[in-house]
């Protein structure tokens, strides 16, 4: 007996669906519809498909020749779990809209012209400047002030440490932190929903940061506050004393940058516009498409396209030897020193501080570093590493008389359709391991001992090059390790289908299922089962087949031969 028109009856009742309703999702006439149910026509793998997806339950479950099928809670085929390519939603104003263009023709095509105008006027004008989104970068993640170091982790919370004279590490609240920065007594976020949060700033500046929206970068000096939004546009609030805030008339601007007294903005052909007062502004004249800008009292560093780093003095002349320096990608200078982070995760220092150097070179796997005016600050993601003037507290300070743990060995990685899993072999002494992969903002999970660690990899891109990086973690008379990395080429995985034993399934849905996943129609072969394989109703069902209890990959599954038999039928004389 074919139990498929039964189940489309019992999953349309359990749903309160129509008949007429479900014609529509199918895109049939509704008589074409009763007779799927009623027995008189077979259902196709197309449709069958777009209801499994309506109803959340597996094509197969419905196609296998038995009375069971899953019937979930009445608003479960409503929530936002549903596939919307397989999905019409009921009838609702567009169906409304449909029967009137039928019934109005003429005025509906007017209608319709009229709304296409308007929404190709609103794409050109939305397009006069280029629409810019933040990336989500490590270094947007720390920032630092004379007094006070924040940083945002990998939950996008905003934590920080030093003074909090101002209460500006205090409250520190976003809805998904993307940028912090630091001014003098005040912090600023760049939530996700494109709103800016503060903590510490004076109320009238803060009331007017609250109005800002749909911003995607910000910047802080001394006392000013910038913010670029989507069309190009510079606000800017705060003490405008210095002309920090002269800058405003700049147009199409993707991305701002901030001295103590001055503002730099970039606009979508790379050039550079500023106002205020800082050193080495003169120099900007000859830079276009830089990456970074960094201001000290007596210093000025451009990071470059190219990841090489410019550096000035008061007179406008190179100031500290850094020409050495490739693939930069964050700089930051103090009074008297510049340094700047390479992709590698290794910090570079020019100073007249042996001490200082030596305690640098140690650092490893820093994503992000900042400086106030006499002290440096690296970020790992999870830690906070300091050298120079620790007045406030800023940093904990590492003894660098510390034994190095070693490097874990034995990287292995896996990719299923899901997740990039990674198991190592770990080391002795070591507190925890720190696992990332440079996905996006690069994403990090610690653990406290050997474990496989999981990474989504829905936001990876096929033939695209990721990198695992893992440190062992020390305390106590151990510093960590330095970073065991490994670069692997993302291959998605192919799609695969399992198939049960002993499939019970009526003969033409198997067929059908099997050539709706693309298998040609004369590479499945039936052949009718012997004397004792006698069906259990009057429709031909699968009894076996070369697919049974396999998991098969599509390129295999379009290639192969596939062999089944299927059961006979008694003949009542």
């Amino acid at each position: 007996m074919n139990h498929l028109p039964g189940k489309l009856m019992k999953l349309r009742k359990h749903y309160n669906y129509s008949q007429s309703y479900l014609a529509e999702v199918l895109d049939v006439d509704t008589l074409e519809y009763m007779n799927y149910e009623n027995g008189s026509k077979m259902i196709c793998y197309a449709e069958m498909k777009k209801l499994a997806s309506l109803y959340h339950v597996d094509v197969i479950e419905i196609f296998r020749n038995d009375e069971d099928v899953t019937l979930y809670e009445t608003d479960k085929a409503n929530t936002d779990e549903i596939n919307i390519e397989y999905f019409t939603a009921k009838r609702t104003l567009l169906d409304t809209a449909r029967d009137f263009y039928l019934n109005h023709k003429i005025a509906s095509t007017i209608i319709i012209l009229l709304v296409m105008t308007i929404v190709i006027l609103s794409i050109v004008l939305q397009n006069t400047v280029r629409p810019y989104t933040l990336i989500r970068d490590n270094i947007n993640r720390l920032s630092v002030s004379e007094s006070t170091v924040v940083y945002i982790d990998d939950y996008s919370a905003v934590n920080g440490s030093g003074s909090n004279t101002n209460g500006e590490l205090s409250n520190l609240t976003s809805s998904g932190a993307i940028k912090v920065q630091e001014g003098e007594g005040f912090t600023i976020i760049l939530n996700e929903d494109g709103t800016v949060s503060s903590a510490g700033l004076i109320s009238k500046y803060a009331k007017e940061l609250n109005e800002w929206r749909n911003i995607v970068d910000i910047a802080a000096g001394r006392a000013h506050v910038l913010g670029v939004d989507s069309n190009g546009r510079v606000h800017c609030t705060g003490d405008g004393s210095s002309g920090a805030c002269d800058i405003m008339d700049a147009r199409n601007v993707r991305k701002v940058y901030a001295t103590s007294n001055g503002s730099i903005a970039m606009d979508e052909s790379g050039t550079l516009y500023y106002s205020g007062s800082f050193i080495g502004s003169g120099s900007l004249k000859n830079y276009k498409n830089i990456k970074d800008v960094a201001s000290s009292y007596n210093i000025l560093a451009v990071l470059c396209e190219d990841g090489t780093v410019d550096v000035f003095d008061k007179s406008g002349s190179n100031y500290l030897q850094v020409e050495s320096w490739k693939e930069i990608t964050d700089v930051t200078c103090g009074d008297s020193f510049v340094a700047g982070l390479d992709r590698y995760g290794k910090v570079h220092i020019e100073i007249d501080n042996d001490e200082i150097i030596s305690e640098v070179e140690m650092w490893s796997n820093i994503i992000a570093i900042d400086a106030g005016s006499d002290y440096l600050i690296g970020f790992d993601g999870v830690r906070i590493y300091g050298v120079g003037n620790n007045s406030y507290n800023q940093f904990a300070k590492e003894d660098l008389d510390k034994q190095r743990l070693e490097m874990v060995s034995e990287v292995e990685y896996s990719i299923d359709e899901e997740y990039v899993s990674v198991q190592f072999k770990g080391v002795s002494n070591a507190s925890g391991y720190l696992v990332s992969i440079d996905v996006g903002i690069g994403i990090s999970r610690r653990i406290e001992k050997e474990e496989v660690v999981k990474f989504e990899t829905a936001n990876m891109t096929d033939g695209k090059n990721y990198t695992i990086t893992i440190v062992s973690i020390g305390e106590g008379d151990y510093t960590d390790s330095d970073p065991y990395k490994l670069t692997f080429t993302y291959e998605r995985p192919e799609e695969t289908f399992s198939f049960a034993q002993g499939r019970n399934t009526s003969e033409e849905v198997f067929r059908s299922y099997l050539i709706g996943l693309g298998v040609p129609e004369d590479h499945i072969h039936g052949t009718k089962g012997g004397e004792d394989d006698i069906c259990g109703g009057d429709t031909p069902t699968v009894s076996w087949s070369n697919l049974d209890g396999k998991t098969v990959k599509k390129s295999e599954l379009l290639s192969m031969e596939i062999e089944y038999t299927y059961c006979r039928i008694i003949e009542n004389d």
